[in-house]
């Protein structure tokens, strides 16, 4: 049993009843007694123990306590006067007695904890004691303990966060349940977890916890650090935790999770969980050797709902489509919306290859029955591909990639059917894995090269535009156009470093030529797809490109190919109106193919539009490509707006086009789109020469 020497400072009148109680304790080896006047040559005691009242003026206690620094000091007070001792602790006691109240045995625990408290304090290296200062300050919960396993120290945002009062003394033992029991879990916490236990040993960490709060019916979730504490001779002499209460944040991360594995329309799995619960599906089939299918589906003229109903109309499709899975698949199969119209359907332990077939040829039936959109009946169809496990692939990654091909197989033979994934289709998706993989280094490569197309003003004859054009030259396949590989960069995502390339390399390309040739107003088109405007820095990206070139942004075109988002898709809209700002020329490609309104053209936000070459193509001779020509070269002009033609290859198609006062064109009659190199001879006849349109 520890006995103490113990030293009073004070009058003995204050506390006359409770020094003869300590002075016959088995506690108190020896106890003297000064007055306050006394204390000038304090560094001439020597005791294991101070004691001092615990006075309301702060600042002389504090002083009284930096006096005796050199030996723990406790506080005496009062239960009615509690929170003088809490003061006295604060101002740098090392703890506090109610005199009135103590029993032996805390009494006992409150020496010892003084004791141990002083000689850890006193210990510390001087790094640590400012580590130790900066923690008290902070408004973290702090938790000090020795290398005993004794809680010296715990600071009033401690108390707060795990709900113990500032007037509870803690149990001996404390440290070793902070942290072992939450109300979720069945089994305690290991005692080397622990985090006082782990901070004592001198180790280093930084996680998260749940525990429960004293008296609390709900557990609390911690993100705690811990590390060890080191005398002047660098021996481990405790450890610290620190603590904040991060439940509600916690809580909305999961929510958010959880929002973030649903598709937000259908509530269907998105692709993440989807994936996800592949790839527990491909190993229950592995260890069980059941089969598994992919069905990947996609809504034919799904589009058309979108251009003449609406996307609201559009989006409580896809809602009906969602439902009408949900409710007619078996348990245990699994849906998902990959995107857009496209939707996936996992079949689990379904026996024969051929029943997978029939489970499609269910779904086809199934969602080719009429909807109900408001006061519309809507019909549509669904294409199917189907991958099967493992012949199509043994990763979630690739037998989603098989049953995609399978289903562009199907939508290519008419749609509102299904196809089986093949060898063929194996081969043709090997070869596009060997692109995908090639464009994720193409551009470091520099194998993406630029050819560029003469647009014509069919009024003067003068070559003033040209169209920047995307070949990729590849190491085996050699040169590639866009179509072989442009939807793998949509589908990446790699379409914007791609498509910012494009930009950076036209523009200086363009400055080039304007300084070279001196046509300061000849300007450029550059193709954007959806994806890029869907990106806030498009905009940012071409304002960058037009500086760094030195360009007039108004030479610069960019050229989008889906008429729909014009006035429609908020986020392109903005885009759009962002390039507006910069100063660019904005022009709608494929116009006559698809559904383009009035209202969405006479947005101020489009300059000029394109008519698709498969108008072009037949002009001769079919007369309703002949009349769409016309009325949209009419509109053009009633709307101020420019009208270009692709795909000019005769002198007949471009007879026709000036006969209906066609603003632009460009085709092979005018040239193939060529070599940055071969621009040059063009450009020269343009000004030299008699120029490149044939004569009427």
């Amino acid at each position: 049993m520890d006995t103490y020497s113990i030293l009073y400072v004070g009058s003995p009148a204050s506390a006359t009843q409770y020094l003869r109680k300590l002075e016959t304790s088995s506690n108190c080896e020896r106890l003297q007694h000064i007055g306050l006047d006394g204390t000038e040559s304090a560094t001439h005691y020597q005791a294991d123990l101070v004691l001092v009242e615990a006075s309301p003026a702060q600042e002389s206690l504090a002083q009284l306590i930096r006096t005796f620094a050199h030996i723990p000091v406790v506080a005496l007070t009062t239960e009615d006067k509690e929170h003088r001792g809490i003061g006295a602790v604060a101002a740098g006691a090392q703890d506090y007695i109610c005199t009135d109240t103590v029993s032996d045995q805390d009494q006992r625990m409150i020496f010892h904890h003084a004791v141990r408290r002083h000689q850890l304090l006193t210990g510390l290296t001087e790094a640590d004691d400012t580590v130790l200062s900066i923690l008290k300050s902070i408004n973290d919960g702090v938790i000090v303990i020795d290398k005993e396993g004794l809680v010296l120290d715990i600071n009033p945002a401690a108390r707060r966060t795990l709900n113990l009062g500032a007037r509870k003394k803690l149990a001996a033992n404390w440290y070793s349940s902070f942290g072992r029991h939450t109300m979720h879990t069945k089994e305690p916490v290991i005692e080397s977890m622990l985090p006082l236990e782990r901070a004592r040993n001198g180790e280093k960490f930084d996680n998260q916890i749940a525990v429960q709060k004293v008296n609390g019916i709900t557990d609390i979730v911690l993100s705690i650090n811990g590390q060890g504490l080191y005398g002047l001779n660098n021996a481990l002499i405790g450890g610290v935790i620190t603590f904040r209460d991060i439940t509600d944040s916690v809580k909305r991360t999961a929510v958010l999770e959880k929002q973030a594995q649903f598709d937000e329309l259908t509530m269907l799995a998105n692709r993440r969980l989807f994936r996800e619960q592949l790839e527990k599906a491909i190993g229950r089939s592995k260890r069980n050797s059941r089969s598994l299918a992919i069905l990947f589906l996609d809504l034919d003229h799904f589009k058309s709902v979108n251009d003449t109903l609406g996307h609201d109309a559009g989006d409580q499709l896809l809602k009906q489509v969602a439902n009408r899975l949900r409710k007619n698949l078996r348990v245990g199969d699994f849906i998902g919306r990959w995107g857009g119209d496209e939707f996936l359907i996992c079949l689990e332990d379904f026996g024969e290859s051929q029943n997978a077939a029939a489970a499609a040829q269910k779904v086809v039936l199934l969602l080719s029955e009429k909807y109900f959109i408001g006061e519309n009946e809507v019909y549509v169809t669904p294409s199917i591909g189907i991958s099967m496990y493992p012949d199509s692939g043994d990763d979630p990654d690739r037998l989603i990639k098989s049953a995609d091909l399978a289903m562009y197989q199907a939508k290519k033979q008419g749609g509102a059917r299904f196809q089986y994934f093949s060898s063929a289709l194996n081969a043709r998706l090997e070869q596009r894995e060997e692109l995908e993989v090639g464009l994720r280094h193409a551009l470091v490569r520099s194998e993406f090269v630029l050819h560029y197309q003469p647009r014509i003003d069919l009024n003067s004859g003068r070559l003033i535009a040209l169209e920047a054009l995307l070949r990729w030259q590849h190491p085996r396949f050699g040169l590639l156009a866009p179509a072989r590989f442009l939807p793998i960069l949509e589908s990446s995502g790699l379409i914007h470093s791609a498509g910012e390339w494009v930009v950076n390399t036209a523009c200086r390309q363009l400055a080039a030529w304007q300084h070279q040739f001196e046509i300061p107003d000849l300007a450029m088109a550059v193709n954007i797809s959806a994806q890029q405007l869907s990106q806030g820095r498009l905009a940012t990206a071409v304002s960058n490109a037009i500086a760094d070139a030195g360009l007039d942004p108004g030479c610069l075109e960019l050229e989008i190919g889906d008429g729909s988002i014009i006035g429609e898709r908020a986020e392109e809209l903005k885009t759009l109106q962002a390039l507006r700002k910069v100063g660019v020329q904005l022009s709608l490609g494929h116009f006559g193919v698809g559904e383009v309104s009035f209202g969405s053209l006479d947005t101020g936000v489009i300059d000029s539009f394109i008519l698709d070459p498969s108008l072009i193509q037949d002009i001769d001779n079919n007369e309703r490509h002949q009349r769409t020509i016309r009325a949209a070269i009419a509109m053009g002009r009633g709307l101020d707006i420019a009208v270009a033609a692709e795909g000019v290859e005769t002198i007949a198609q471009l007879n026709f086009l000036r006969s209906c006062r066609c603003d632009l064109a460009q085709g092979f009659l005018i040239s193939q789109p060529v070599q940055a190199d071969r621009i040059g001879d063009l450009l020269h006849a343009e000004i030299f020469g008699d120029g490149l349109l044939p004569k009427p």
